[in-house]
């Protein structure tokens, strides 16, 4: 009861300052910080080095922040771990309590570089690990390495545009947590990354109504994944729309996946299994063209064959809406 109290007078002075809009001076935080007890970010914030949000407690970004990470040496004096197997060489906003990220259609939250003139990777991630019941919803994401990371983590990423990140959006499980990925990832714009959802380690995610465009090197990549739902996404003007290896359990249907430039789907070795892709409209109803598009078994007897039986003779309606 007492836990359900402090919870109910932080909501409240949450709604205090959502409704009351006083000006704010940059709010500069400098490296190695700790954030130990439930917080509220409002206005500019600076990040000079990494962030991290204990267990137990809980960050929640009011709609408008502005949130911009100065870049910093890579592993350098500003990093809280120097483990390059779960973090990234610049400053991340590491989760390990609960984060809420809440923005509206026309007051978004950002996520992006200080840098007068930013580029990819100037800082590191949004990076969840080993935490739960985190929301982002209409964030602006930019100039990230892998801008939101799962390990291990639960969060929903909702109507939030992305764009020149290394890679938009990585999940993965970490060996011997108990928490497991659950990343729906819905409603967002990915365009002009350098990949745009990459999935891994046994991770699960709803992928759904997104448009995923101009990504450098890919749209989606999912290698030895969990239950992967791909449904209702516009794939388009990629270099490859999705690459699949190793991935036994997957549901790919009623997208529209064309004008891909290298393939529209294409296998790597070690996806042996065969992968049902019925319902897609490929750009064309023209057989051989869709084949052509595609990567599998018809080039490379190694590889399990994509089935595109039954495919949509027009694009799907409500794909990718944001």
């Amino acid at each position: 009861m007492v836990k359900l109290a402090r919870f109910f007078f932080f909501v409240l002075n949450v709604f205090f300052l959502l409704y009351s809009s006083p000006a704010y001076a940059v709010q500069e935080i400098n490296s190695k910080t700790e954030i130990t007890s439930d917080t509220v970010w409002q206005g500019d914030i600076l990040l000079k080095g990494d962030v991290r949000i204990n267990r137990g407690a809980t960050l929640i970004i009011l709609p408008g922040t502005n949130i911009r990470f100065k870049k910093i040496k890579d592993f350098g004096p500003d990093k809280l771990s120097l483990d390059k197997a779960n973090h990234f060489p610049r400053a991340e906003l590491i989760v390990r309590g609960r984060l809420i990220a809440q923005g509206l259609r026309d007051k978004m939250i950002t996520f992006t570089s200080a840098e007068k003139r930013p580029s990819v990777s100037d800082w590191g991630a949004i990076n969840f690990i080993g935490s739960r019941d985190n929301i982002l919803e209409f964030c602006s994401i930019s100039y990230g390495h892998t801008s939101i990371h799962c390990h291990s983590a639960q969060v929903l990423v909702s109507r939030c545009r992305l764009h020149d990140n290394g890679v938009a959006i990585g999940m993965k499980n970490i060996r011997g947590m108990d928490i497991k990925c659950a990343v729906p990832v819905v409603y967002n714009r990915i365009w002009q990354n350098g990949g745009g959802i990459l999935i891994g380690g046994s991770a699960n995610s709803i992928i759904s109504h997104n448009q995923i465009t101009e990504n450098k090197f890919f749209g989606i990549f999912t290698k030895k994944s969990g239950p992967c739902c791909i449904r209702f996404n516009n794939i388009f003007k990629n270099a490859k729309g999705i690459i699949l290896y190793s991935v036994p359990r997957l549901i790919l249907r009623e997208n529209n996946i064309f004008d891909n430039s290298d393939y529209n789907i294409s296998l790597l070795e070690g996806q042996e299994q065969d992968v049902d892709a019925r319902y897609n409209w490929w750009g064309s109803t023209d057989l051989k063209k869709i084949r052509s598009s595609i990567k599998d078994a018809s080039s490379d007897k190694g590889l399990g064959r994509v089935r595109i039986c039954n495919f949509a003779n027009e694009p799907v309606s409500g794909a990718g809406r944001f």
